[in-house]
């Protein structure tokens, strides 16, 4: 029940997060403000291209009308190394920096 719980709260967690606005890149995503994002919430990845294509992957993910729990379980099973509340993180830095739209879905 509990783990229940906890995939329910990250699903609304991507659906209710404010959406973050920086200085993004003129005629682009800000890749580098998405990357310093994930080092801060200590994620960390071994390729910053790899990290950036996966972002926006999750994006993808979201505008073909994958949910959120969904994508969160995808997220994790993708990378071994992540729990879900990394894999939740991920989600949720990715749609602020790639698709802030989806955060104002509920």
């Amino acid at each position: 029940m509990r783990l229940l719980l906890a995939l329910l709260g990250i699903a609304a967690m991507i659906g209710l997060a404010a959406p973050a606005y920086g200085d993004p890149e003129p005629g682009g995503p800000d890749d580098a403000g998405f990357l310093a994002a994930l080092r801060h919430a200590g994620i960390t990845y071994s390729d910053p291209a790899q990290a950036v294509s996966a972002g926006q992957t999750v994006c993808a993910c979201l505008d073909s009308g994958e949910s959120g729990l969904k994508l969160v379980h995808d997220v994790k099973s993708r990378n071994p190394g992540f729990d879900m509340e990394a894999a939740s993180q991920f989600a949720v830095i990715s749609a602020k920096y790639y698709c802030p739209h989806h955060l104002s879905q509920a």
